[in-house]
């Protein structure tokens, strides 16, 4: 169970950190050093306003906890009789003049499951920021590895067009000294322009992928940044079976048993509102006759539940307690849909990428490596040198697809299998 002032120290302290961290300017962050993910999902964290939400949902949820604790009020009434009525009962002369406190009294200890049930929905409030925040890094994290592989896409384009320039500077001292014909300078030019321009866009993604990730830090404009970390490629795919027995742990899954609790609270509540509050009354009573007379009065008051029990609403708890385990599996299913298909897109891209690693790269550097020192003898012209270098820019550009494949299905698979960090409450 979670006493009501853990869950609001624990909501409120995390809330009232990040509102105190986006009061800072945004725009005054400066990146002297490449962004790690850490930095990135900090950063996102700090500056997030929805946040900022949960200081207003723990305020309202410690008001409800407060309210749901009261002991209902007592009644105080005044009630006269049998004046201004003919012959003897005229003006004032029998006039009976009662004041008296009632107090309802609550029965089946309804105020304490009234209160659980108040403290069960404040527990929720944690859940909703788990949630929130999982939904957070799994927008940081994709953004991050969109960055990634947009500065390894430039970083290549980068190097194939200094070694395009460099052809064109081989090719104009070999034209000069009549070994090869002019058109070879033109097709080394042409080779350049298109690479300048493939550098061009390279560099319009990257800046658009920066925008995107700083979009989630509240940077307007942008500040530029670089950032850090190199996407690797792990030497085995985890098992889809060790993937799904964590997603138990996950915080979609996890909050069910809160939402159960919660559900059980509601249905304790109104099985005690099915049964009938006491009233009790006492006073004093003054009747205006002789000397006049003063006497107590006291009474009770029992609901006589003949036609409504409160039977619909227990009946809607009880569905309602059912229904959360049907959800449960409904989500769980999903989940495990999810990650099958995540984990079959990281099997083919690993794949992919180890055979493009392994095989295909270090044999058309080589194949490369012999056109350019034929070319240089004259065995091989410009034209055979260009489609070689076409080849191995092709493998590389598919080991990088891949590789962004294989990224993004293993920040999926990350966000999918997210241990929650609240931790499980067992009673």
């Amino acid at each position: 169970m979670y006493p009501c002032r853990n869950v609001l120290f624990s909501s409120t302290i995390l809330v009232l950190a990040s509102v105190k961290a986006a009061s800072a300017e945004a725009e005054d962050l400066k990146f002297t050093e490449p962004v790690t993910f850490q930095r990135a999902l900090g950063l996102a964290i700090e500056y997030d306003p929805r946040l900022r939400l949960y200081y207003a949902v723990a305020e309202a949820s410690a008001g409800r906890i407060e309210q749901a604790s009261l002991r209902p009020n007592p009644v105080v009434g005044v009630e006269v009789e049998n004046f201004l009525g003919t012959g003897s009962l005229s003006g004032v002369k029998g006039m009976e003049f009662t004041l008296g406190v009632s107090e309802p009294i609550e029965t089946a200890r309804k105020r304490e499951k009234r209160t659980e049930l108040a403290r069960r929905e404040s527990a929720l409030i944690d859940w909703d920021r788990e949630a929130h925040l999982a939904d957070l890094e799994a927008e940081v994290r994709q953004a991050f590895i969109t960055v990634s592989i947009a500065q390894e896409e430039l970083r290549l384009r980068l190097e194939f067009l200094a070694l395009a320039e460099n052809s064109e500077s081989e090719t104009a001292r070999i034209v000069e000294a009549a070994r090869s014909p002019m058109v070879d300078l033109t097709r080394a030019r042409l080779a350049v322009q298109q690479q300048l321009f493939l550098v061009d866009r390279a560099r319009r993604s990257l800046k658009t992928a920066k925008i995107e990730l700083a979009s989630l830090w509240g940077l307007e404009p942008m500040e530029d940044f670089s950032v850090a970390g190199e996407l690797r490629i792990e030497d085995e795919v985890v098992s889809v079976e060790a993937l799904i027995a964590l997603l138990p742990r996950t915080t979609p899954l996890a909050r069910f048993a809160a939402e159960s609790r919660l559900r059980d609270a509601a249905l304790r509540f109104e099985e005690a509102r099915a049964k009938p509050d006491l009233e009790v009354f006492a006073g004093g009573r003054y009747l205006n006759e002789g000397d006049g007379m003063v006497g107590l009065v006291a009474g009770v008051q029992i609901p006589w539940p003949l036609f409504d029990r409160n039977q619909g609403n227990i009946r809607t708890a009880r569905a309602q307690r059912r229904a959360i385990e049907h959800e449960r599996q409904a989500v769980y299913r999903n989940l495990v849909i999810e990650l099958i298909s995540s984990h079959r897109v990281l099997g083919e891209a690993h794949a992919e990428t180890r055979s493009i690693q392994s095989d295909l790269i270090p044999a058309a550097e080589q194949t490369l490596r012999d056109v350019e020192e034929g070319y240089q003898t004259g065995q091989f012209t410009l034209l055979t040198v260009l489609e070689t270098r076409r080849t191995l820019f092709e493998f590389r550009e598919a080991y990088l697809d891949a590789l962004g494949r294989y990224a993004r299905a293993q920040a999926k698979i990350a966000t999918l299998t997210r241990t929650a960090s609240i931790a499980p409450q067992n009673h």
